[in-house]
Parts: structure tokens; sequence; C-alpha cells
């Protein structure tokens, strides 16, 4: 196992993942943040944020062996734990105990998203910036305010007036 498993350094606005390209690492966040951004229009969408001890990948993308649709890219320097995605895979299908490892990681993931994409459809700015202040606060100290207001939709006079609302 050790020799599947190598460390990776990215510096701030290092690219993990391009768009078009198919994804072909799974990443463990050591140190560091990352978000999933889509161009469109000209205008950098974010689409989401992974810290410490969390992971950083498209899943999708590996799953599905089709080119990711957002680039993934440090916020600041990070360091990664890495697998090459291919053999991770490999990994699920070895035996029952990976098998459910894998089970429980794509049950995650498709949970997570789920209630991300609920929350984009039946939530008012309001409830999205209290929901994050109270599960991710550490957002707020390390990610510019210009990249969260546009995670959570809003502009930054918006987020402006929410955060001021909120001490």
């Amino acid at each position: 196992m050790k020799e599947l498993i190598y460390v990776q350094t990215y510096d701030k606005k290092e690219l993990f993942l391009a768009e078009g390209k198919i994804c072909k690492t799974v990443g463990f966040i050591l140190e560091g943040c990352f978000r999933w951004v889509k161009n469109q229009n000209g205008e950098a969408r974010t689409f989401d944020f992974a810290m410490e001890h969390e992971f950083v990948t498209n899943y999708y993308s590996i799953v599905m062996q089709k080119p990711s649709q957002v680039n993934i890219l440090a916020v600041e320097k990070s360091v990664l734990l890495c697998m090459d995605a291919g053999k991770l895979m490999e990994l699920f299908d070895s035996t029952y105990s990976w098998q459910k490892i894998g089970r429980h990681l794509a049950q995650h993931t498709a949970c997570y998203f789920m209630e991300r994409l609920a929350a984009s459809y039946y939530e008012s700015p309001q409830e999205r910036y209290a929901k994050l202040m109270s599960t991710s606060p550490e957002l707020f100290l390390r990610i510019p305010h210009h990249m969260l207001a546009n995670y959570l939709g809003i502009t930054k006079e918006t987020l402006s007036r929410l955060r001021n609302a909120a001490r």
C-alpha cells in the first residue's frame, strides 16, 4: 500500500485538475485548501471547497471516465497524500472490505452533493450563509470573501451585510 501513495505539494492557484481533462488522481488534504471552479461566459463560478482532512478529486470524471467540467485549484499552498485513481478503483474491486470502503465513499459523496443541490434551489442566501458559518467557520478566515460570496451565489456586498447582521 505504501508504494501506491505519494505526497504532492501545490502552490497557490496551481491546478490539481484542469477542465477538459479526465481525473486520474485522488488526493487527501494534509495542509491547505482547494476550490472547484467553472469559467462560464467569462465569469468564474466557485462550486465547492475542500480543506484539511478532506478529499480532493473529481469523482464523476473518474467513475464515468469523462473530462472534468471544472478546474480544481489550490487556494493556498497545499500538501496532499495522492493515489492513482485507477489503482484505487482496482482496490475497491479487490476484496469485500475495499468494496465496503468504496461504497461508503460513494454514498457519502452522493449525499453531500444532493444536500448541496437542494440548498442551491431551496435555501435563501441567509440560510446558506448561516449553514456555512456553522459547519465551516474556518472558511471565512482562509478564503477570500469574493470567492465565498461567489460560492454562496451572492455579491460581496450581500456577504458583507450578512456578516454584519450576524455580529
